[in-house]
């Protein structure tokens, strides 16, 4: 393996999980605290009622907590990786990594959290939107993977062109 293959391994490997603790936490913040539609486990614990609502907003604190330590984890080794590589960080493989990690977390949500656990929809009290979750998480992981080609196909802009031979 290269040291390029490494440095672009690294780039995907990290921006991914940053991407996957940033989606979990844009969630928590949108759906769970601004709009309300749904906590960790309205599936279980009623959020309509006073301590159903508490154990719920408990236990949004505590994933957003876990989630925040395993953002922090991949920026923390982005950042090492760009500062011990021999060439500099590609902005569009971080963006497409980050992208893709985000999705595989609304995708995992979706899936697991809304069909096989039954933890929660993404309205409370109905099913009716957890189709949508789904289909968009999809959308966003296939936005960052459409990113990773361009990055692909575009090349490191600040690596210096080689000139044809005579």
């Amino acid at each position: 393996m290269s040291d390029t293959d490494g440095h672009r391994r690294s780039l995907l490997l990290w921006g991914g999980v940053f991407g996957f603790g940033f989606g979990a936490l844009i969630d928590v913040m949108i759906f769970h605290q601004i709009f309300q539609t749904h906590h960790l486990l309205s599936g279980y614990y009623d959020p309509l009622t006073y301590d159903g609502l508490r154990t719920n907003v408990m236990f949004d604190g505590l994933f957003s907590m876990g989630m925040l330590l395993v953002a922090t984890v991949g920026a923390a080794m982005l950042w090492r990786t760009a500062n011990r590589a021999t060439r500099p960080l590609s902005s569009l493989v971080v963006v497409g990594a980050s992208l893709v990690g985000a999705g595989v977390f609304n995708v995992f949500d979706g899936v697991v959290n809304h069909y096989l656990l039954d933890l929660h929809n993404v309205v409370h009290g109905t099913e009716a939107w957890n189709p949508h979750w789904v289909a968009v998480s999809l959308l966003m992981l296939g936005a960052g993977l459409l990113v990773l080609r361009l990055a692909d196909r575009r090349g490191d802009p600040r690596e210096p062109a080689t000139e044809p031979a005579d």
